[in-house]
């Protein structure tokens, strides 16, 4: 047997590394925050470096490097807050000036790909005037604008809200949100920027990337162009495989493309310099052909930096140019920080030039040893290269799962368990792919050779894809999970702190020993909330939408989805690993926007909707079943009767919502309830004199409590003791209307609501609803 693999050597963490922590957390801190912060930023930034270098001087020598450091730490910090308070000033002034005039004496030029939403075309736009470029700003339209375009419109502006919608728009550099309703002028990109992209388009079409899996794969891998991927629901497989990272452009797109590169000029005898010139400039072209995402542009700042070292004759160090690199973007351009792109992309970076040897060690050390070398044929050696592969793989996936896990879990609520063995099975083909594509891609100018080409991407991304489908579909592949970004990152850096620490050898019995452990302990929350759930129905927070949870033992429904992804976290801090039935009382987005997210985060049995809906309106891949007047729907002990509407109205119009008379007795305890969706007073107190409804202990309020959900009479026969609405954060509707709240209250129930309590439980009890709120325990 070979011998065990030697631990490595306890990593050198420079100053540049907490630099960038100081910049990033203090650039999303002040961003997040607002104007107020951009001010107080401003003031310690004025502070914090004169403070600093007193302490320099004062201090002896042997406590000088320490504070050599703090002072690094604290320009760089001082910095960052005079740019994020830069920033909120900009977007401030640009908020102004579109308020104050119109939308139409603006050009706003599309910065990127915008892509298809609930409410029409969304994507990033710099907003121009006079020659003069502002601040950005989220351009929202009708139609598909191509990237680069200048436009001007008539159209709407509307600020950032005060919700976390607005709050994330200021992160990520954007003043607000343009609507545009007429498009008055629109004129394609110039230049060299022009002809990057009418060669993108071009190689776009030839693609043809909604004709195939394969084919919208492949315009994502080697355009950065996603829109197929999304429409086609790829995103979904992607996400619960943990390989969306892969069709990203980023550094692993440049390595194989500088790579390709470097073999055919290292045959020219064009001197060092030059061939580093061609080297960055033609990878330069590559980012920004694929719409020079954040995470691209961070790689290929990083290898301009290791070139230019290289040629200068020095030695570079990867974590310090990772950080200084991530500094320089954050600094010119503070809003960056807000994007998830730059985000994992510099923690990816960073931990695997920190932690990747130790990862590589523990990988080793861990999996079955190989004999010692001995001379072999060249399929031995193939099969080792190719294990060694899987190996490098294989750390690199665990290394960068761990140090992202808190944003991608807070971002996407879900945690891919067969994300490492999805890259190390997927990685290489992805890398064929690729290699595949970019000479295909070449030969757009040559469409019969093109075609010949795209034959091995076909194949190649078929068998990608049906691998992917594979692996999606294996129980418990990808799990919900709730948590909150600020906290999971502190945990982990607590946890980082210990290893570095600690930096314990690898011993497999220890391994074994606490994987069993948490095995054990997974089976068990399984089985808690898999088979024995508490009957519940659950009010679930998903913003300015509806989605309620029914639950009791093994079986699991939910009742709408609400306006998008927000319903993913809102199951997983329910625990919900599948549901029997998603029941949508009708297809308007706040209610049913969220299904293809349900669908791609947890197992569904079937969907369920109103009378003569149009099944080809939903997301493929579940079965559909109708359902009307009279019907009932078994959740365990729970039923869910249908009481109104009385037509089939095909999901259509609040008047055609589903609404649902929930029930439970089991002897000792019992609860009724309305589940009124869209219903307004007309509907509701129609099933009231039908006599189909009458007093119940619970109320989940129609149409998010508008003044038109219910009326007095209504409410006093429903007599509810306490009534729900489901309403997000600073909505333009006024949701709960106060003549709504003032209504139930005056029938003696307790009113709340998902803004103020989160997710709202509801029990049966012995003596009436048992009650208690995500934010604030029992009402």
């Amino acid at each position: 047997m070979s011998e065990a693999p030697e631990r490595p050597d306890r990593p050198l963490l420079p100053p540049a590394l907490w630099a960038l922590v100081a910049t990033l957390a203090l650039s999303r801190a002040v961003l997040l925050a607002g104007p107020g912060a951009g001010e107080v930023a401003l003031v310690t930034a004025v502070v914090a470096v004169p403070a600093v270098a007193v302490l320099l001087a004062l201090l002896r020598t042997r406590a000088r490097p320490v504070a050599a450091s703090l002072l690094v730490v604290a320009v760089s910090a001082s910095c960052a807050g005079l740019a994020c308070a830069g920033e909120l000033r900009a977007q401030e002034a640009l908020a102004d000036a579109l308020a104050s005039s119109p939308v139409s004496s603006w050009e706003l030029v599309v910065e990127g790909d915008l892509r298809e939403g609930a409410s029409g075309w969304r994507g990033r736009a710099t907003a121009v005037r006079d020659g003069v470029r502002a601040s950005g700003v989220w351009l929202l339209a009708d139609e598909p604008l191509g990237m680069g375009v200048t436009l001007r419109c008539v159209g709407r502006f509307e600020p950032n809200g005060q919700d976390d919608w607005g709050a994330s728009s200021r992160a990520q550099g954007l003043a607000g949100t343009v609507r545009a309703v007429r498009v008055l002028e629109s004129r394609p990109p110039e230049g060299l920027r022009g002809a990057v992209v009418r060669l993108r388009d071009a190689v776009l079409e030839s693609i043809d990337a909604s004709s195939s899996d394969a084919r919208a794969l492949l315009a994502g891998t080697i355009c950065g162009w996603t829109g197929a991927m999304s429409a086609r629901g790829l995103d979904e497989v992607f996400a619960a495989c943990g390989v969306s990272h892969l069709v990203a452009v980023s550094g692993g797109h440049l390595v194989l493309v500088a790579g390709m590169l470097s073999r055919l000029l290292g045959r020219s005898r064009l001197p060092a310099g030059l061939r580093a010139a061609l080297l960055l400039a033609v990878t330069g072209g590559f980012v920004a052909f694929c719409a020079a995402p954040p995470s691209a542009v961070r790689a290929w700042a990083m290898s301009a930096v290791a070139e230019l070292s290289r040629l200068a004759g020095r030695r570079s160090h990867p974590l310090t140019s990772a950080c200084a690199v991530a500094i320089a973007m954050a600094l010119l351009d503070p809003g960056v920080t807000g994007q998830l792109g730059y985000l994992l992309s510099v923690l990816c970076v960073c931990g695997i030039c920190a932690l990747g040897s130790y990862a590589r060690y523990a990988v080793r050390a861990l999996l079955p040893r190989r004999a010692a070398p001995r001379p072999r044929s060249r399929l031995g050696s193939a099969l080792g290269r190719a294990r060694a592969d899987a190996e490098e793989a294989l750390s690199l996936t665990l290394v960068s799962q761990a140090v992202t896990a808190p944003v991608t879990c807070a971002t996407f609520s879900q945690l891919s368990l067969v994300a490492p063995l999805a890259n190390v099975v997927l990685g290489p083909l992805f890398s064929v792919l690729l290699a595949l594509g970019l000479p295909s891609a070449a030969l757009v100018w040559a469409p019969p050779l093109q075609a010949v080409a795209f034959a091995g991407c076909d194949a190649v991304g078929g068998a990608l894809m049906a691998l992917l489908r594979l692996l999606a579909a294996l129980p418990l592949a990808c799990v919900p999970v709730s948590v909150e970004e600020g906290p999971a990152l502190a945990v982990l850096a607590v946890l980082l702190s210990l290893l570095l620490a600690w930096w314990p050898r690898v011993s497999r019995v220890a391994a074994a020993g606490a994987l069993a452990a948490l095995l054990c302990l997974g089976l068990a929350w399984a089985a808690r909330w898999g088979l024995f759930a508490p009957a519940r129905v659950v009010v679930l927070d998903v913003g300015q939408g509806d989605a309620i949870l029914v639950t009791d033992g093994a079986a699991a429904a939910l009742v709408d989805t609400g306006p998008g992804d927000a319903v993913v976290g809102a199951l997983a801090r329910a625990n919900v690993l599948r549901l029997d039935a998603v029941i949508l009382t009708h297809l308007h987005a706040d209610h049913a926007g969220g299904l293809e997210d349900v669908l791609g985060a947890v197992s569904v049995g079937r969907v369920v909707v109103p009378e003569d809906t149009d099944a080809a309106a939903l997301p493929g891949g579940c079965a559909v079943e109708e359902i009307g007047y009279g019907d009932r729907l078994r959740v365990g002990r729970f039923s869910l009767e249908v009481v109104s509407p009385v037509e089939p109205a095909g999901g259509e119009g609040n008047e055609g919502s589903l609404e649902l008379l929930l029930a439970f007795d089991d002897g000792e305890r019992s609860l009724t309830g309305l589940l009124a969706a869209d219903a307004e007073v007309e509907e509701t107190s129609a099933a009231v004199g039908r006599g189909d409804v009458g007093d119940v202990d619970f109320l989940k309020v129609g149409h998010h409590g508008s003044a038109a959900s219910l009326d007095a009479e209504t409410a006093a026969a429903l007599d509810p003791e306490v009534s729900v609405a489901s309403a997000g954060e600073g909505n333009s509707y006024g949701h709960p209307d106060p003549a709504c709240v003032e209504v139930l209250e005056g029938a003696g129930s307790v009113f709340l609501c998902t803004i103020d309590a989160g997710d709202v439980t509801v029990e049966p009890g012995v003596e009436g609803p048992v009650v208690s709120c995500q934010k604030g325990g029992e009402p």
